[in-house]
Order: structure tokens, then sequence, then C-alpha cells
């Protein structure tokens, strides 16, 4: 056979190759590539919804939580289906099964709840723990940039009606635990605002521009002010004499709260730390009185505003041998009053969350400077729940209060 004939016959086969790849991609395209599950997660014996347990594909970094009401769509790779599912909530005995094993319907997955149990590991001075715990950070969690691609959530309800604004969101976190004091990059890939306006206007006085600043920080990027070595003699830390368990592992319990009542902007909460590689799993905790008098409280203009109640909580999960964040809430309990002629006087709940559904080696960032979410007051606005929205991204799936505000604003 000539040369030429030689090139012929490459271009051609090369021609029918493409071809066939090409096909090969539609056709999985067309079938989505992808296996999509709902259902529920609830408690063994209750039925009570658990909000806060998440269902993943450790393998793959693959993962989602329940909505408020504890329904949850998982979209994964139809390539995982072979792949070991966790669902998992500190506390509760974890589920283990196949991904296959997950229908696209009505799955109904229960976890139950066991109970703290005494553990001694011979260890007593909580302080050598917590420090041993913040030098072991670039051990446990990632010293490499990396991305998330998450779910933002923001809602304010009052008490007499429920929600009157609901901020959704899918974010690209990028992180840079490599590079000292530089913090999050978050860009927002899709989001919208359900609002009611006449009651919403009533509120204006007051927020957080940008709630993802708040819920996206994780620790190898910012420590929390009280685990600052300078803060920590700030605090009383005190190790609990039982233990708790998350999936595999035996966590330590421990308590802080301030020294001084009046310390500025004072907390107190509980620190979940795994004792043999001393990684901090969980952190919860509210602001105290007086340090919630430094964050909220202001009577300036024609709205005085009074904090209640504020709590936060910053959970992680292991993918890839690193402790990466996995999910994040924020709840203020604020009053507004009007000051000049007494009109209203409102009790408001205002939660704040964040879901992360995958982790990703960062090569390259993907966010330019005038990409950076700025504000998560200025979502698109729309009066529908629809989720064709979200498509080709992961979501959370609306709560059912969430539809009864869309369904009334919609009439």
């Amino acid at each position: 056979m000539t040369g030429s004939n030689w090139a012929c016959f490459d271009f051609k086969a090369c021609f029918w190759f493409l071809f066939v790849f090409l096909a090969f991609v539609q056709l999985g395209y067309t079938q989505g590539g992808y296996f999509v599950a709902k259902g529920k997660i609830l408690e063994k014996g209750t039925d009570s919804p658990l909000n806060e347990a998440y269902i993943c594909i450790p393998s793959t970094g693959y993962g989602t939580a329940p909505n408020l009401d504890g329904d949850f769509i998982f979209q994964f790779p139809n390539l995982s289906l072979d792949s070991t599912v966790i669902v998992s909530l500190i506390g509760y005995k974890s589920e283990t099964f196949l991904a296959s094993d997950l229908k696209k319907e009505n799955n109904t997955i229960y976890l139950e709840k066991q109970e703290l149990f005494n553990g001694n590991y011979g260890l007593s001075d909580v302080n050598i723990m917590l420090r041993a715990a913040l030098d072991s950070i670039h051990v446990n969690y990632s010293t490499s940039p990396y991305y998330q691609n998450g779910f933002y959530q923001e809602i304010i309800s009052l008490p007499t009606i429920g929600p009157i604004k609901v901020n959704e969101g899918v974010l690209r976190v990028e992180r840079f635990p490599n590079l000292k004091d530089k913090p999050e990059k978050v860009k927002l890939l899709r989001g919208r605002r359900i609002e009611w306006r006449g009651q919403t206007q009533k509120i204006e006085g007051w927020g957080f521009q940008n709630g993802s600043d708040l819920v996206c920080r994780s620790l190898e990027n910012s420590l929390p002010d009280f685990l600052e070595r300078k803060k920590l003699n700030d605090y009383d830390f005190r190790l609990d004499s039982v233990m708790i368990k998350y999936e595999d592992l035996s966590l330590f319990i421990i308590h802080f709260t301030p020294r001084k009542s009046k310390l500025k902007g004072a907390k107190e909460g509980t620190i979940y730390l795994e004792p043999e590689t001393k990684a901090i799993v969980r952190i919860e905790y509210r602001l105290t009185p007086n340090g919630l008098k430094d964050l909220i409280d202001s009577n300036a203009g024609p709205v005085k505003i009074r904090g209640k109640e504020t709590s936060v909580v910053f959970q992680y999960r292991k993918f890839n041998k690193k402790w990466c964040l996995q999910e994040s809430r924020v709840n203020f309990d604020i009053n507004f009053e009007d000051k000049l002629d007494g009109k209203y006087k409102i009790d408001s709940h205002i939660l704040m969350r964040y879901v992360a559904f995958e982790n990703l080696n960062l090569i390259k960032s993907n966010i330019f400077p005038n990409e950076i979410l700025l504000s998560t007051n200025n979502f698109a606005v729309s009066n529908s729940v629809n989720y064709e929205y979200w498509a080709p991204y992961n979501y959370l799936l609306s709560s059912d209060e969430a539809k009864n505000l869309s369904s009334f604003l919609t009439k």
C-alpha cells in the first residue's frame, strides 16, 4: 500500500473513530450520564427528619444533604453505581450500602441514634490537646489549593407567617491554604431570590450583605477567634467524661466558656476532636448575651435592632485522607422595632446554610476578581422553586415552607 493510501486510510479511520466517539458521548448525555436518587433521611424510631445528615460516595467526593424537611436529591455519575455510599450524622450509627441499591424515587434511610459512652485515653490537659490540634491542621486538612461546588441557602422567617425571603445559589468556593492570609474566593454559578416584598421591607435596615463570608470559611484558611493562640487563655476548656461516635471514629467532646463575662464577642460552645490524629471534626457555638450585643445590637436609624440568639455550626468530613468543610449553618434570632411611631415590633429568624457537594484539586483559579461574590442580597428575583433552574448543578430540594411561599406569591 502506497504512502498516499496510508494517509487516506488514517484519515478515514480517525474520522470514523471521532464519529463513533461523539455518538457515544451524545448517547451518554441524552441518557443523563448521572444517576439521580430522591428520598428522605429519618431518625429510626421517631421518623423525625435528620436535616444535618450527609449522604456521599467517599471515593469520589460526591455528596449532598437533606433539606430542612429531611428530603434529599443525590446526583452522581452512573460510573459510580458500584461504589459505596455512606449516610452519616454525628451521634448516629452510619448506614453503608452500594450506590446501585438506591432507587430513583422514594428512598427512605433511617439512622439509629447512638448513646454517648465512657472513654479514657489517659489525657487530662485539654489545652495541650487543643494546641496539638492546631499544630496538626497542616496534616489533617489540605495544604494544597482546592475548590468545592456547594449550595448556599438563606431563609428569613417571621414566627406568625413563616418564610418571607429565600435566597438560594450554587457556589464555587476556591481555597488557598498554601497562601497565608488569602481568603476563600466565592463565585455565584446560579442563584435566585424569592421574596415577599410587603414583609421584607420592614427589616431592610439590617442584614449581612454577604452571607457566604460567614458560612464558607474553613479551618485551614481561618481559625475561629476563640482558637487563635493569643485568645485561648480567654476561655475555659473542659473535656467531657463521655465520647460520641461519628462513622467509625470516637470523638472527644470539649466544652468552652469565656473566663470573663464582658469578653468582647464572647462565645460558648463545643468542639468535637478525634483523639488519634487531633483532627477537629465539628465546632458548634453560640454568642453569649454580651457577645451578641457586640455583634448585633443597634439603635442607629429609625429601627431598633436587638439580637436575641445566635448559633453557629461547622461540620467537617474526610475526603482523600484530608478533612474538608462539609456543611455550615448560622442562625440568628433578631428583634426589629420601629422607633419613630411604633408601627411594628417584629421577631425574625435568619438561617444561613452552606452544603458542599464536591471537593476537587485546584490547578488554576477559575474566579476572576470581577466575579467574586460580594452580596447574597442581589440574586435574581423569582417566584418559582422549579428544580429545572439548577441544571446541571447539584442542589438542595426546596423545603415545604419555601414551596408555600412560592405558591402564595404566584397566586
